[in-house]
């Protein structure tokens, strides 16, 4: 048995899918059958499935859920016209159809599973006899006229009260009255009469009852609406004003912890100013994005950045990151709907620890935005804590030389950078122009057809390295300007900051807008 999805709303609204298997998966993962590339998709969404002679759609666990008709839906069947919503995309499901006339075509005997499609106005005259089948088998209609009539005579008798009221004497006319309206069940238990019969005022309520001379005094002392304040509190049991009383602890304590995060809790990479960045740049985004008390931006599935790629030859886009609270296999990174690598794990100098992932010109698309995504393939159920940050898109040129320049203007800059990384301290800018000249060997060979020769690979350790050093000599210097600016010393603190500039001279190093970052938090 086949079916069918159309989209109705979302990106590529009117796209047809047909299938005729058993089973169909859902989500952004090239491994699902229907692959969407929407933020709003998990990596395995949902997946319909054939039970029995009915397809039935079931929820993969995703972020967002599965919305069937307009409601959150775990697992849910489906028929012709229902509405499947996965995030942004809507499709309308269908059955293959077997016959396609409009009367009705009464099946054989034998088969008990054929088609069997019924005309509309065989439909409505159906729906018109709805409570025929309640009627006495061979009834005329004057006959059924008249049972309806008493049905409906005996009905407003058990609800019409009698027109016989109680005497004040408690007759037994008023008490047979009574009788005859009562609904039967089992009798009630009859006070004896004598003296115990005689009228009592009502017992006083829990919270202590009010005389009506006490509510009068109540509502002439007060204005209204404190008149009614103070009678609801008199006449409330012990069990509302313990309720209430406790309610307004709650309410005052909820104020004093708003308060506090408003003057103390809010400050810092937690507060989110203005807009969410989308758009990467070769400026680091310093917002930060995932999930976990330090984030700028919840996003505890995933982030999504675009990315827009214009080239007039050959390039390579590097993609540069810092991240934290990361586990193996937990982040995945990918670009236009394909995984092109994962984040590394967390090590002991992770929060100064610098990123990168080269990403393969044949998923670019040029002249368009390009959608990358770092997606957590933990979340959901949104647990798991992590941060990611200082997101910005290198794109390097590569140059069109036969291989054997490439290798020799290659060896030349790696011999530059082995030579500076060997002497990092005769000079400030000697760590930075040894990452430098490796890394311009590395991009050298990128452009160097397979197989690549071993200094490609040479180069690329080496880079890691001088990148290596080049973080911990930047925490160093930036503890040296806090301890500066706690002591007081600003001069100083000012002073270290213009010093990192020797250091890392250029933006492509996070380095140089920590230090920039740092300047505006200390007003220096």
């Amino acid at each position: 048995m086949a079916f069918q999805l159309t989209i109705s709303e979302g990106k590529d609204a009117g796209k047809e899918f047909v299938f005729d298997q058993d089973s169909v998966l859902i989500g952004r993962t090239s491994e699902c059958d229907v692959v969407l590339y929407d933020p709003g998709v998990s990596r395995r969404h949902c997946r319909i499935f054939l039970d029995g002679d009915s397809y039935i759609v079931e929820d993969a666990g995703s972020s967002n859920g599965t919305v069937v008709n307009g409601s959150q839906a775990t697992s849910h069947p489906l028929a012709d016209g229902d509405t499947l919503t996965l995030g942004p995309v809507t499709f309308v499901f269908a059955l293959a159809q077997e016959s396609t006339t409009g009367e009705e075509e009464v099946p054989a005997q034998d088969e008990a599973n054929s088609t069997r499609i019924v005309s509309v106005d065989a439909l409505k005259q159906k729906r018109n006899r709805g409570g025929s089948a309640l009627a006495p088998a061979g009834a005329e209609e004057r006959e059924l006229s008249s049972i309806r009539e008493q049905s409906t005579r005996m009905d407003l008798a058990a609800v019409r009260p009698s027109r016989a009221a109680p005497s004040q004497s408690g007759g037994s006319g008023s008490r047979a009255a009574l009788a005859k309206a009562a609904p039967s069940g089992p009798p009630a238990t009859r006070r004896p009469a004598g003296p115990a019969a005689v009228a009592r005022p009502a017992p006083a309520a829990k919270g202590g009852g009010l005389s009506a001379a006490d509510r009068a005094r109540i509502r002439r002392e007060s204005p209204g609406l404190v008149a009614n304040l103070r009678l609801f509190w008199a006449e409330a049991s012990s069990t509302v004003r313990t309720s209430i009383m406790g309610g307004g602890v709650a309410v005052v304590l909820a104020l004093f912890g708003v308060a506090y995060w408003l003057v103390l809790g809010g400050n810092g990479d937690k507060q989110a100013k203005g807009e969410e960045p989308v758009r990467l740049s070769q400026q680091p985004i310093t917002d930060s994005f995932g999930l976990g008390p330090d984030v700028t931006w919840n996003r505890p599935d995933m982030k999504v950045f675009e990315w827009e790629y214009t080239a007039a030859t050959r390039a390579v886009v590097i993609l540069h990151y810092q991240a934290q609270n990361i586990s193996k296999d937990e982040v995945v990174v990918s670009v236009n709907g394909v995984d092109v690598g994962k984040v590394l794990p967390d090590t002991l100098g992770s929060m100064d620890r610098s990123l990168e992932l080269m990403i393969p010109p044949q998923q670019l698309k040029k002249g368009e935005p390009n959608r990358i995504i770092f997606d957590n393939t933990k979340n959901p159920p949104g647990e798991d804590t992590w941060r990611i940050w200082n997101v910005w898109v290198e794109k390097a040129l590569l140059p069109e030389l036969p291989p054997a320049q490439l290798v020799q203007a290659a060896s030349d800059s790696y011999k530059r950078g082995r030579k500076n990384f060997d002497t990092p301290d005769i000079g400030a800018r000697n760590r930075y122009e040894a990452w430098k000249s490796f890394r311009e060997a590395w991009l050298m060979l990128e452009a160097h057809p397979d197989p690549k020769p071993d200094l490609y690979f040479e180069a690329q350790e080496r880079m890691k390295a001088a990148q290596q050093e080049l973080d911990r000599t930047c925490s160093k210097l930036l503890l040296e300007v806090e301890g500066y600016y706690n002591q007081g010393n600003y001069k100083a603190a000012a002073s270290t900051l213009d010093h990192m500039k020797e250091y890392f001279p250029e933006y492509d190093q996070p380095c140089a807008t920590r230090a920039e970052n740092k300047r505006i938090e200390y007003g220096l």
